[in-house]
């Protein structure tokens, strides 16, 4: 209740200083034609391109009970609804910053939403584009709410409103987002007391340089010599971080003969994508393998080594994976999940496979962030 009444609150705020941007405007209106005289009387054109980085609020009203205030950095630029007298801000704008490289006075710029943040912040923009121009030391851009339009003018601040700005570790929809990628995906199986196991390995390649996705998936489906499918599954990961590519193996099984084929196939939802920087996902070569072993026994083989976190961050669970090689080629492999490896420490894993594995010369062992 204390949340929902806090987000009503928060949208009247809203609704109120549209209201008063609307008027201000209005009153500003008969003033606008002596200032422009007056500095095109004194006009002198930048002999280098503007540079707008920095720290930006609304004109007359910084400090205020409500105004609206951002900042532009690395690329972005980010507008916020600021109330409190400056102490809360909620999302109304995240989406790209493209500098001028030519000399002038006077710039403006297509910024596209970066949805990934605003999808999920209940008083932002659902424009896919925004317009913000700059002429005589102020950013203007259209802002509009409940019918009514008007336009915001931005000045210099010395505040720092990138206090404001969206933690990282959401997900959502990218406009330039791309699917992930299947390099390679092969398989083995073994029939055993009329149960056919299925060992796949696959490489999958992210190749968003900004994003990490979540969630991806892999899609198995085994068909009869007649395209009958004999078994299909979907097996879904945790994440693959921003142009990283990463090896997974696991096996499935069914009751019935061998396949005649196998599908392998990869993608994730439109919704899934993360930025790369405070997501929390790790690169697969953050997590190292060392000391292996295969040891087989009567009835089973195994796997032995040790896994160390390299990253900061403590990993509740990470996928132990085995795949199995002929020659110089992936054949399919075996995985299993060790717990609670936190940051620096190295950990003793063990994976057992009960029954014949394929046949193979040698084997690579993984790890990966679960």
């Amino acid at each position: 209740m204390r949340k929902a009444l806090r987000s009503l609150v928060t949208f009247i705020f809203c609704l109120t200083a549209v209201c008063s941007f609307t008027a201000c405007s209005s009153s500003n209106a008969g003033s606008s034609q002596t200032g422009s005289q007056t500095s095109e009387e004194h006009e002198e054109v930048n002999q280098e391109p503007l540079d707008l980085t920095g720290n930006w609020a609304q004109k007359g009203k910084e400090g205020s009970d409500s105004y609206m205030a951002g900042y532009i950095k690395d690329g972005v630029i980010e507008i916020f609804w600021v109330s409190d007298e400056g102490k809360t801000g909620n999302l109304y704008w995240s989406g790209s910053y493209v500098a001028p490289t030519e000399p002038g006075d006077t710039y403006s710029w297509d910024s596209v939403n970066d949805k990934i943040k605003t999808d999920y912040a209940i008083l932002a923009s659902g424009d896919d584009s925004k317009t913000f121009s700059y002429e005589n030391g102020e950013i203007n851009y259209s802002v509009s709410m409940m019918g009514q339009t008007t336009v915001v003018s931005l000045v210099p601040s010395e505040l720092d409103y990138s206090i404001f700005a969206p933690a990282g570790g959401s997900s959502g929809a990218a406009q330039d987002g791309q699917q992930v990628i299947l390099e390679n995906g092969v398989y083995s199986w073994i029939i055993s007391d009329e149960y056919c196991r299925i060992f796949y390995a696959v490489k999958i390649h992210n190749p968003n340089e900004e994003y990490a996705v979540e969630f991806p998936k892999i899609q198995i489906t085994a068909r009869s010599e007649d395209n009958t499918i004999l078994t299909t599954e979907e097996q879904t990961l945790a994440s693959i971080a921003a142009n990283d590519t990463i090896m997974y193996a696991n096996e499935i099984s069914y009751e019935g003969k061998a396949p005649a084929s196998v599908d392998i196939t990869v993608g994730n939802d439109d919704n899934n994508y993360m930025h790369q920087e405070g997501s929390g996902v790790l690169r697969q070569d953050e997590l190292t393998i060392s000391n292996v072993s295969e040891n087989v026994g009567e009835y089973d083989i195994s796997y032995t080594g040790e896994v160390t976190n390299n990253s900061t961050l403590d990993q509740d669970s990470v996928c132990i994976i085995v795949v199995f090689k002929k020659g110089d080629d992936a054949i399919g492999g075996i995985c299993t999940y060790a717990d609670n490896v936190r940051s620096g420490e190295t950990k003793p894993f063990e994976v057992s496979s009960y029954g014949d594995l394929p046949e193979h010369d040698s084997y690579e062992v993984y790890a990966l962030q679960w």
